[in-house]
């Protein structure tokens, strides 16, 4: 049932949700503008400072190689005459002062360095570095010595860092004369300082230039040696795996105290030349805060609109609905009083041309209800009689109709056997649970002796009610007719035989019937204890202590059949307290239980187990009390025939 609303709620919804809806549109759509263009432009920023930053190395590396080239051969010079002294002394007892004074040496920026096989410095005009072991600094310089070993000739770097002091420094290589020993020359240049200073000055200016850019650092580096000006462990980690995979490093600096979102990248730029130095790094900390600022500004401003916009259409819509239902709401006061059966209520409403044509109609509608109510009364007694009468029709009709179901049942109970007279063949221990759907069913059970043989069923016939009885009649009559032919033929020569009776009953010229019924028909011989046993898609259960013995049926109904196949006769040997069960479909399929649905024929199984060590009657009630309390308050589905027979001998 829909909730009834008022002209002001919907006119509300109707135009304010709409405006509204395209307004949030129109804000996604500029907010989501306006975040890409900030992501964009700080791209943008990263961009622009790296290929600055390109272009500053690249006039840096070519200005300090020129630089280099004055200084390359005095170093081979100095190198060639240490050779000649290293030849006649052992590298340790020279003094190495004195010959960086004879050989003409800055004492206060070029120093020697004499490292040995086990690439230690073992004598030095730079003290703090006597005894140093590169082995232990980084394994690269293990491979970059050793090549330096097995060239024997002059190599000189780049002008690098100078690991403790951080200063701007030169080397050259040289071997010993007798390849114990590695000659190193380390120059300092006043104008290579120059030059890397005015190479940071113009990279540090870069982060003047660019909003979200805060600070942007250079770094000369070597695989796996950390820079000592970076401190925190996740930078110099980021550090040297962008040295190592050269890839651009991204880290989350981002402090929760402070505005803005920070984050420290690392981007690898090569080097020119250099045989030691895996490249430059360049790092970058942006910090997104004037952009975040800039967001906030619009989410402001559309805030104030919306809720202005919001107050605005509000108060339109508000004062536009109250013109709108004031004529309304005076026609709704008249036409309440219709409800105290005054018919002769008039309404005269002036405004718009369509509540003009309501009252018109309104009018017009009162004077036609009053005729219709003058005549009403009349009307009614006249139906009412009409009525009375085609009641007693339908009851005497019914009631006819019931009798006749009624004195049916008495016939088609006259053919079924009684249950006492299946218990006297079985010592008391036999029963038969028979719950029709109808007045009358498609279920039936049967049962015949004929000296020492007994012979049961229970079948279900095609539907249920009349159709299933009138069917139901015709099978009883073929099961009686084949007996009567043959006492001695097993069950499924018996049910071959039913067939034909049935099929021949039912098909006729230009016309056939394809009704008939599922069954478990046996036969018990009480000498042998031997069971005979033939099932139309009903199946056999025999309970045996804790085993159940299940016989499948032969997948087809005991009526006209395509592909129909002569019934299987099965031979069981019974033993003593077996219990022989026979059903039809109803039990199993009946709805019902908390969730209402069927019961299923495990669960009709497992109660039988559960209960098959009481006689024929308890067990008759039990299954009559679990049926009926599944069913509960739902109607029931079909037809329910169990028959339950127990050896006692």
């Amino acid at each position: 049932m829909k909730t009834k609303q008022s002209i002001l709620r919907q006119l509300l919804v109707n135009i304010l949700v709409p405006v509204l809806l395209i307004f949030s549109i129109v804000f996604y759509l500029t907010y989501q503008y306006n975040l890409d263009k900030v992501e964009n432009d700080i791209d943008h920023q990263k961009k622009s400072i790296v290929a600055e930053t390109k272009n500053l190395i690249e006039y840096y590396d070519f200005s300090m190689r020129t630089h280099e080239q004055s200084l390359i051969e005095r170093m081979q010079d100095a190198s060639r005459e240490i050779q000649f002294v290293l030849a006649k002394q052992p590298a340790k007892s020279i003094d190495l002062l004195a010959l960086r004074s004879s050989l003409g040496l800055d004492s206060s920026r070029e120093d020697i360095y004499l490292i040995d096989r086990n690439l230690k410095i073992v004598n030095t005009t730079f003290k703090p570095d006597m005894g140093f072991d590169f082995k232990k600094l980084n394994k690269t310089f293990i491979s970059f010595f050793s090549k330096i070993f097995q060239s024997k000739t002059f190599k000189e770097d780049r002008f690098g860092l100078e690991i403790k002091t951080g200063k701007i420094k030169k080397y050259s290589y040289q071997t010993s004369l007798d390849g114990k020993h590695i000659i190193e020359l380390g120059f300092y240049s006043k104008s290579a300082d120059e030059f890397k200073e005015l190479l940071l000055s113009k990279i540090r200016s870069l982060e003047k230039r660019f909003e979200a850019i805060g600070h942007v650092k250079l770094y000369l580096g070597v695989k796996h040696i950390t820079d000592n000006s970076i401190k925190d462990p996740e930078l110099q980690k980021a550090y040297l795996k962008c040295l190592d995979l050269e890839k651009h490093m991204i880290v989350n600096t981002d402090d929760p105290a402070s505005r803005g979102k920070e984050l420290t990248e690392y981007i690898f730029l090569p080097v020119l030349e250099s045989k030691l130095y895996s490249g430059y790094v360049l790092e970058l900390g942006t910090n997104d805060l004037p952009y975040q600022n800039l967001v906030a500004d619009l989410l402001w401003r559309f805030g104030v609109i919306f809720l202005l916009t919001l107050v605005i259409l509000t108060v339109i819509v508000y004062f536009r609905s109250r013109k709108l239902t004031r004529p309304i709401q005076e026609l709704a006061r008249k036409t309440a009083t219709i409800s105290t059966d005054n018919l002769d209520q008039t309404i005269e409403i002036s405004g718009s041309l369509e509540l003009n044509l309501l009252s018109k109609n309104f009018n017009s509608m009162m004077q036609k209800l009053r005729h219709s109510y003058e005549n009403l009364e009349d009307k009614v007694i006249e139906r009412t009689q009409e009525l009375q009468e085609q009641k007693l029709i339908v009851e005497s009709k019914n009631h006819e109709i019931v009798e006749s179901i009624q004195y049916a049942r008495f016939i088609q109970q006259a053919l079924l056997p009684l249950e006492s007279e299946i218990q006297a063949s079985f010592d008391e221990n036999a029963f038969v649970y028979y719950a029709p759907k109808d007045i009358i069913a498609g279920d039936f059970f049967w049962f015949e002796k004929r000296n020492d043989v007994s012979w049961f069923a229970v079948a279900d016939c095609t539907g249920h009610g009349v159709p299933g009885a009138l069917v139901s009649v015709l099978c009883i009559n073929a099961l009686n007719q084949s007996l009567a032919v043959n006492e001695n033929q097993d069950t499924g020569e018996l049910l071959d035989h039913v067939r034909e009776l049935v099929v021949q009953t039912l098909t006729k010229e230009a016309r056939s019937v394809k009704d008939g019924m599922d069954i478990s028909l046996a036969c018990f011989n009480h000498k042998t204890k031997t069971l005979q046993w033939t099932g139309a898609n009903n199946p056999l259960w025999i309970f045996r202590g804790d085993e159940i013995l299940v016989t499948s049926p032969d997948k087809q109904p005991v009526g006209q059949f395509d592909g129909a196949k002569p019934f299987t006769t099965h031979e069981i040997q019974l033993e003593k307290n077996d219990w022989i069960i026979l059903f039809s479909d109803g039990y199993a399929d009946q709805f019902g239980g908390p969730k209402n649905k069927k019961y299923k024929y495990a669960t009709f199984k497992d109660f039988i187990q559960k209960h098959k060590d009481r006689n024929g009657t308890e067990l008759k009630a039990s299954l009559k009390e679990e049926f009926e309390s599944w069913k509960g308050p739902h109607e029931q589905t079909d037809d329910v025939c169990v028959m339950g027979i127990k050896i006692m001998v």
